[in-house]
């Protein structure tokens, strides 16, 4: 049994109590606090650490040992602390379902079971052939003579991934694009897509993988995920302003929807509701050097494809 009242950071997630792992802490690890895992709430349960620490050392840190006879006082105080941490988690569920409930409000109006058809009748390109859809893609939202990377996660910061930096021109050229795609463009000589070597951002992406409340599992809570993205989408187009220019299906859970990057004043309202509205802040803020997924790929989960529901030109 461990002591909960010497645990950090304990949160209730998935049927499970998640902590920060005294021995990874002990050892400097576990910055976000989220290593340990008790399968029962008041901690008579399994538990260990997913980085597969010692359950032993974790015992020695904060455990109850047993083979004494526990004093009126530390009873009194175990209930209380259990007691206490019961009516947290009953809070903070509480506090995710408002949240819920709210976010759900804002984005009923644009709710539609026909949103794949939606938005393919709302693009100004038609899509004929799927194929087509990544020379497509990039001939529609940058300039012949942008610099643009493309390629595997890993093809960035090394001599010999020069050659994943090319003008939209010549990438054109080729028949089978990369999978995936940085959303910014890059300065010439190029080997990294880090931050350092983008030359300017010209588009933000708003992805949330949860809008339901929790990352989906099945089939039917996917669907349900990429409907509510499919609303969010809109209501960023209605209620922010912003302008649409492409729209994915990842293959999997979410959308990507690219709009033009907004004015700075505009960006950091967006920034502020961001969470509210179950944004991925960590793509908002970096989709111009990060390694995006392209239409037609393949995901590597689902072994489905991503595919290119809406697209929107740029006036070249």
């Amino acid at each position: 049994m461990l002591d909960l009242s010497k645990l950090e950071n304990v949160k209730q997630r998935g049927g499970k109590t998640i902590a920060a792992c005294p021995a990874c802490r002990s050892a400097g690890g576990d910055k976000k606090g989220n290593h340990l895992f008790i399968k029962s709430l008041d901690g008579s349960g399994k538990y260990g650490c997913v980085l597969c620490c010692c359950t032993k050392e974790i015992f020695a840190l904060v455990g109850i040992r047993e083979n004494r006879e526990f004093t009126t006082e530390e009873k009194r105080q175990w209930v209380k602390e259990r007691h206490r941490e019961r009516l947290r988690i009953t809070e903070q569920e509480n506090l995710t379902r408002r949240i819920q409930e709210i976010l759900e409000k804002k984005l009923a109006p644009y709710v539609s079971t026909d949103w794949q058809a939606n938005l393919r009748h709302a693009s100004p390109i038609r899509f004929e052939h799927p194929e087509a859809a990544p020379h497509d893609f990039i001939t529609s939202l940058f300039k012949p003579d942008d610099i643009l990377w493309l390629g595997e996660i890993g093809d960035s910061g090394k001599q010999e991934h020069a050659a994943h930096f090319k003008t939209c021109r010549e990438w054109l050229r080729i028949d089978r694009l990369p999978p995936r795609i940085a959303g910014g463009t890059f300065h010439t000589g190029s080997i990294s897509r880090g931050k350092d070597s983008v030359n300017t951002s010209p588009f933000i992406l708003i992805e949330s993988d949860d809008l339901i409340g929790h990352k989906p599992s099945t089939p039917k809570e996917r669907e349900r995920n990429k409907a509510l993205s499919s609303a969010l989408i809109a209501y960023a187009q209605d209620k922010l302003g912003l302008n649409l220019r492409a729209v994915i299906d990842t293959g999997n859970r979410s959308l990507h929807a690219w709009f033009d990057r907004p004015p700075e004043p505009e960006m950091n309202a967006i920034r502020k509701m961001a969470a509210g509205l179950r944004i991925d802040q960590s793509i908002l803020e970096s989709c111009q050097s990060s390694p995006l997924r392209m239409p037609h790929c393949i995901h590597e989960k689902t072994h489905n494809s991503a595919n290119l529901l809406y697209l929107n030109p740029l006036s070249q």
